[in-house]
């Protein structure tokens, strides 16, 4: 029998993550209780789940089966019954989450693990909401769910052991790439990595050092094509030659000092930053506008992915 697994929420992210789950042949319950919300996901989702497998990110038949077996709800009972997980993609609000969990700790099967979406809620906050919290856990997403690899994982203070390593596998069969968060911390690893660069992305225009583009066009030619190869500690290490990390920090350490102690350091965004980006970032869009967008952001990911997988 095909495995069942339900998605709780239908925005972007709950799409995304129903695209995925669909494209690998998995029985996909979308749970919202707004039919709005499900007919746009009912939309999308399927369209995402087979350009992964046109692009050769997942096997055509199994593809058509799990969009086949793609279901809609707006009654939590029937989405939620005999699943093996329940993927929560609630707005990030920690009350909308607490109530998804409850009713998924009371519907789902007692084996069925509960992962929450969220960018940066605490998963011990939101466990607190169930009888059951050793099976619930965070498994953070990056945008967009069905394409990029990254999983965060994350338990809180009464997540069971167990219950990582079944998720762990779970994503793994996917295509996935877990990392396991130690510590509960805002935001987990990449968004916090993500937000460092966007500020100092957003101070750099405005001080006027660079514009919009321009500081896209840096990291996007530069370190970004470095990064989607190995992570800042490798390419560090690379850097120190033979004498690796020790060496790159013993030759350049005083230089990037200096640029640390020039970075920015606000922790609220500054009144300007909205329209000073929207302006630069009209200006380099142009008319593209959001759906070719994205379908160039979709094709050169998997462009890429086909690519590591190849190497």
């Amino acid at each position: 029998m095909t495995q069942a697994v339900a998605v709780a929420g239908a925005g972007l992210t709950g799409a995304g993550w129903a695209a995925l789950f669909a494209a690998h042949g998995l029985e996909t319950r979308l749970y919202d209780p707004d039919p709005e919300a499900l007919a746009r996901a009912a939309l999308r989702a399927p369209l995402a789940a087979r350009f992964l497998a046109g692009q050769g990110l997942a096997d055509s038949a199994a593809c058509e089966a799990g969009v086949a077996a793609l279901t809609t709800h707006t009654d939590p009972a029937p989405a939620f019954a005999g699943v093996a997980l329940v993927q929560e993609c609630a707005p990030e609000d920690l009350a909308a989450k607490r109530e998804v969990f409850a009713l998924a700790d009371r519907l789902a099967p007692a084996a069925a693990l509960i992962a929450t979406s969220s960018s940066g809620l605490s998963i011990g906050a939101i466990q607190e909401a169930t009888a059951h919290p050793e099976r619930t856990l965070a498994a953070h997403p990056y945008n967009p769910p069905y394409l990029v690899p990254l999983v965060e994982l994350a338990g809180g203070p009464q997540t069971a052991p167990e219950t990582l390593e079944r998720a762990a596998g779970f994503y793994e069969s996917l295509g996935k790439r877990p990392v396991v968060v130690r510590r509960d911390v805002p935001g987990y690893v990449a968004n916090r990595l993500s937000a460092a660069l966007w500020r100092e992305a957003i101070e750099l225009v405005r001080s006027g050092v660079a514009s919009v583009a321009d500081v896209d066009r840096a990291v996007t030619d530069g370190p970004g094509l470095r990064w989607a190869v190995m992570g800042p500690h490798l390419l560090y290490y690379l850097g120190g030659g033979e004498d690796g990390v020790r060496g790159h920090l013993r030759r350049l350490g005083g230089v990037k000092e200096d640029v640390l102690n020039d970075l920015a350091t606000w922790t609220e965004f500054p009144a300007d930053v909205a329209d000073l980006l929207a302006e630069g970032v009209e200006e380099e869009v142009g008319d593209v506008g959001v759906e070719r967008l994205s379908a160039a952001r979709d094709a050169a990911l998997a462009a890429l992915l086909r690519a590591r997988r190849g190497a």
